[in-house]
């Protein structure tokens, strides 16, 4: 009898059932990845496996799956990737196969419309929502009378940012649940359903996290079901745990708060409160920034003075206002009830985080205050996710399979920055493995490094890399991206080249910066300027376009990178992790500092070779790369290539590419 690894070989072998695909191209990499994955689904064991860039980890991950026959639950990083797994890859290799499987794809509450707060919000129009939106709120309410899935998705003019979605979308606080009067309709337990009855379900890592927190029933039953648990892109998986398991109180939840009062209360309880006065004044003071920069501060060393105890007072009262007039109008609908279950549990939450601040964190946790222009946030988190994910293991049972890969997992074979904040180093069933990349990178990619650049910390170090940018991409004639640390650095680096790109004998570029337009306007520009349609361009961007960016072919030849991304020694989150290593005995640059700088590097410089004809250059524009003696750990991150020894060497690199993609264009 044929084993799954035998026949996973042949279905991705040169001559398989695979090899007319379209885009299909034999790996030996990709079988290798592919048979680890059988493996570890044969014997119910874990799985983490960093597959390089070019390998095809999903069809990787996908084909012993589907050859298996077992039930799954498929979690990616982004609800793009999610939405391209469901509705592309996993359809195309089940036809080509002729293994048909049923799939669902689900999505956290926020993506999905909520019918009752739809009809709320046509109700009273005026209330909570702009009136230049009421041509939109009126294209919401035809479209919910024709949708099937009621996904946001659909409607590719609803911007994740616009005002209308928190009018028209649930949350686990504001939900009605089993007192919903359209709960028959509602497209979240429709959804949540149809999961149950699949035999592979798609989720995001948001969602699998936030299910774990008050909703985990449903979870439950999934993880129950499924025989294989897979996360693409699971690097990410730490930041996210961190992220959504944290306990949280900030403006946004309590301008939310305000907004429903507002909305809801003087239809259910009319009369019998100032609802909009209480609504105004809990609105304000979400308003009223905390006496600090903006930034994260560590809530610990904040300074306790009469400016942070009126802070503190300001928003208790506020809430606490709130809190008493609608327990008091509680049973009058099951809208005032819900509006009370959100505000107390808005209340216990500040309580309970301004209490805990006063005391000493314990060694796996940390409190700190995020402040920006946007609004702030009151925030206590563990510092890695390592309980949640064992929490996620305790409830699936034994005999499960999970299988973690990404292109980006560590910097050696043990993967330990991966798995030790998971809580997976030691663990009996896990296996790690490193595929690297089939690229020839050698060949397709070389690397410069200036060492005639001030270093980041001197102030010169932005307008004298602006003015090396712009000669570096006049000469290639855009096809450049500049990725930077910071929004900061974006915006000032931005600043610096608007008067220099296109100086010189070619025709001007276009400079397109971070938040201009939404992300993926901007890649959709830059693509357009990369296929020669117009003028040539530049996009500088920072940590947002450090992954998940695809720029294929000769769209991005030229990636440069401001600095060394060493994460921030003052970010309350990474100190609290540099302390857990002191505490431990090893050395925090060494063990924390260092890997995730090198992990970052290696991310962001994976965005310029994307395909076996790829060819670009990357600049990292540190010299301390050069001059530091942990910079041979940094380039050993990153995979071999070229070097350009000065500028000489690099404009004729540049020169090359653009003379190479003339003579293409050409043909």
């Amino acid at each position: 009898m044929t084993s799954v690894t035998d026949r996973v070989s042949q279905t991705l072998s040169a001559h398989g059932p695979l090899a007319a695909s379209p885009g299909f191209v034999y790996r030996e990499a990709q079988v290798t990845m592919a048979a680890a994955v059988a493996d570890a689904i044969d014997g119910g064991r874990l799985l983490a496996v960093e597959a390089g860039t070019g390998v095809g980890k999903t069809l990787a991950y996908l084909v012993p799956l589907l050859l298996s026959g077992r039930r799954a639950l498929l979690s990616t990083a982004t609800q793009a990737l999610q939405e391209q797994l469901f509705a592309r890859d996993i359809p195309a290799l089940t036809q080509t196969l002729g293994m048909p499987v049923r799939v669902a794809m689900l999505k956290g509450r926020s993506s999905y419309l909520c019918v009752h707060r739809l009809a709320q919000a046509v109700d009273v129009p005026s209330r909570g929502i702009d009136p230049a939106q009421a041509s939109r709120l009126d294209q919401l309410r035809q479209w919910a009378g024709q949708t099937q899935r009621g996904d946001l998705a659909e409607l590719p003019w609803l911007d994740e940012r616009s005002a209308l979605r928190p009018q028209i979308t649930s949350t686990r606080d504001n939900c009605l649940r089993d007192t919903c009067p359209r709960r028959e309709g509602c497209h979240v337990n429709r959804a949540r359903h149809e999961a149950l009855q699949a035999h592979w379900v798609v989720i995001n890592h948001h969602l699998f996290f936030s299910s774990l927190h008050g909703e985990g029933a449903w979870l439950g039953g999934l993880l129950e079901r499924a025989e294989v648990v897979v996360f693409d892109e699971a690097h990410r998986l730490n930041a996210t745990g961190v992220e959504l398991m944290a306990e949280s109180v900030g403006s946004g939840s309590l301008r939310a708060l305000a907004r429903d009062v507002l909305n809801l209360a003087p239809r259910w309880a009319s009369g019998q409160r100032a609802w909009a006065h209480l609504a105004l004044v809990l609105d304000q003071a979400a308003g009223t920034p905390p006496p600090c920069p903006t930034g994260r501060h560590r809530w610990l060393s904040a300074p306790k003075d009469e400016r942070w105890s009126a802070w503190i007072m300001t928003v208790t009262r506020a809430l606490r206002a709130v809190v008493s007039a609608l327990q008091a109008t509680a049973g009058a609908a099951a809208e005032m009830d819900g509006l009370h279950r959100q505000a107390h549990d808005l209340w216990t939450g500040w309580g309970q985080l301004i209490r805990s601040g006063n005391a000493v964190e314990d060694a796996t946790t940390v409190m700190w205050l995020d402040a920006g222009a946007a609004g702030w946030a009151l925030v206590r988190a563990s510092i890695d996710a390592s309980r949640h994910i064992g929490d996620a293991l305790e409830l699936a049972g034994t005999g499960r399979s999970w299988v973690f890969t990404s292109a980006t997992l560590g910097t050696e074979d043990t993967l330990a920055w991966f798995t030790e904040p998971l809580g997976l180093r030691h663990h009996p069933l896990m296996r790690t493995l490193r595929v690297p990349s089939p690229f020839d990178h050698a060949r397709q990619l070389a690397l410069h490094v200036p060492d005639d650049l001030p270093e980041p910390a001197d102030p010169r170090h932005t307008p004298v890399l602006a003015q090396a940018v712009a000669r570096w991409a006049t000469r290639l004639g855009g096809h450049t991206l500049v990725l930077t640390t910071t929004l900061r650095a974006s915006a000032r680096l931005t600043e610096a080249l608007q008067q220099m790109v296109g100086d010189g004998e070619r025709e001007p570029l276009q400079l397109l910066c971070e938040g201009q337009m939404s992300r993926r306007a901007l890649l959709a520009r830059f693509r357009v300027a990369g296929r020669g349609e117009g003028a040539g361009a530049v996009l500088v961007a920072s940590m947002a376009f450090w992954e998940g960016v695809d720029l294929a072919g000769q769209v991005l030849q030229l990636l440069v990178i401001d600095k060394l991304p060493f994460p921030p020694p003052d970010d309350p989150l990474v100190a609290a992790r540099a302390r857990q290593h002191e505490a431990e005995g090893r050395s925090a640059f060494r063990y924390s500092y260092l890997p995730q700088a090198a992990l970052a590097l290696k991310q962001g410089a994976g965005r310029l070779i994307r395909s076996e004809t790829d060819q670009g250059v990357l600049v990292v524009a540190d010299r301390r790369l050069l001059t530091r003696s942990y910079g041979n750990d940094l380039l050993d991150a990153l995979p071999p290539m070229r070097r350009l020894l000065d500028e000489a060497e690099l404009l004729e690199e540049l020169d090359q590419l653009a003379l190479t993609r003339v003579s293409t264009k050409g043909c």
